[in-house]
């Protein structure tokens, strides 16, 4: 019976050979079109904020001077295109079923040890000239904390230790 099924299913991808090509070439030619307008909308602020638990801190980095800035900049690594996109992945997906499930409350959001470790990193990258001048030891956020999120201060639990590598 299945053999038989099969035998049908491969003769009739024979005689519609011409239309299986046609429809592999158009979504193909679909997904590369639209698969850069995916991604760079999905790195938006816009989009951070229309599941995440974050709208305070999104008005507030609305009004700062980093608002010319995605989330992205800041909380995603931008060492390398692979990193950055395995990263995303990960974070978007813990996201993802974190704000699905209601897994956290607003005020339980905060940032791993990689995400602190990524910050830093990345404050450094932008500020490298600023931050040469000083110790490197402590968190840009120590002193930073209400730069771009104006409540973080009090709705944010971070820890502001930096694991060296």
């Amino acid at each position: 019976m299945l053999n038989n099924n099969f035998k049908k299913i491969v003769e009739y991808v024979k005689n519609n050979v011409f239309v299986f090509i046609w429809l592999s070439v158009i979504s193909i030619v679909a997904i590369g079109l639209s698969l850069p307008k995916v991604i760079e909308y999905s790195e938006s602020p816009r989009f951070c904020v229309k599941c995440h638990s974050m709208k305070d801190q999104y008005d507030s980095w609305e009004h700062s001077l980093h608002k010319n800035f995605k989330c992205i900049d800041c909380h995603l690594p931008n060492d390398n295109f692979i990193n950055h996109y395995v990263w995303k992945g990960i974070d978007g997906t813990k996201d993802l079923v974190s704000e699905t499930l209601g897994l956290k409350e607003w005020w339980e959001i905060h940032l791993s040890e990689h995400g602190k470790n990524v910050l830093q990193s990345n404050c450094i990258r932008c500020h490298e000239g600023i931050v040469s001048h000083i110790d490197k030891k402590r968190n840009c956020i120590d002193c930073h904390r209400t730069v771009t999120h104006k409540n973080t201060a009090l709705t944010c639990s971070f820890n502001t230790d930096v694991k060296k590598e």
